[in-house]
């Protein structure tokens, strides 16, 4: 019997603490969203100088393809020796 009254008195202690928590919890979060909503947020971009300093004309397939070739070729060189 006092086995199953100590227990009672465990889970009731945990079950009030966990709800004070939950509760507390879910206040802050319903705070942060009402103090969000109804803003606008605006982000302003910068343009990036390596994106604007890209040419149309570069082919990044060819690129990839030379870069992968020369690649293939060292490792071919350094088998062979």
């Amino acid at each position: 019997m006092k086995i199953f009254l100590l227990l009672s008195i465990i889970l009731l202690v945990f079950f009030f603490v966990f709800k004070k928590v939950f509760y507390s919890a879910k206040q802050n979060l319903f705070k942060d969203q009402a103090s969000w909503s109804g803003k606008d947020i605006n982000i302003k971009f910068s343009k990036s100088k390596e994106i604007s300093e890209t040419k149309k004309n570069d082919n990044y397939l060819n690129i990839i393809a030379e870069e992968s070739k020369l690649f293939l070729d060292d490792q071919s060189n350094q088998e062979s020796k």
